[in-house]
């Protein structure tokens, strides 16, 4: 019986050392606890191509997850959980994006949004790796 006192206090101050910040932190009298609030709105084709050429993102797809680096010559590499790595190509025209995740694969097309904090490109959900 003399453990389970011990073992309480232990848990007790591991809990309290979490690290983790919680809640709305001010800085200099101003909220940065979290970004402003964006309306989701669809993108141009220009704001399109600004947004993702040259980036990579981390991607979420009815039909798989993984990473996709978008270049600005309408190319992609992308390395998926369970397919695998391999290329594609992108466009933006109309207000429509459109990709190609390897050869023979459907094109899809849609909205590109912007939601403040990711993207949903047709059928992809996008969100950028900030190193």
């Amino acid at each position: 019986m003399r453990a389970f006192p011990a073992l309480l206090t232990a848990a007790f101050l591991l809990a309290a050392c979490n690290n983790d910040a919680k809640g709305v932190r001010f800085v200099n009298g101003v909220d940065r606890g979290s970004p402003d609030a964006q309306p989701v709105r669809a993108l141009s084709d220009a704001e399109i191509r600004a947004a993702i050429a040259g980036k990579t993102f981390q991607y979420t797809r009815s039909d798989g997850n993984g990473f996709v680096t978008y270049n600005g010559d309408g190319t992609f590499t992308f390395e998926d959980d369970t397919k695998g790595a391999g290329t594609g190509q992108w466009s933006a025209s109309s207000g429509q994006f459109c990709e190609v995740f390897g050869a023979g694969a459907p094109r899809d097309c849609g909205e590109f949004k912007n939601t403040g904090d990711a993207f949903f490109a047709a059928k992809s959900r996008l969100v950028e790796m900030k190193g």
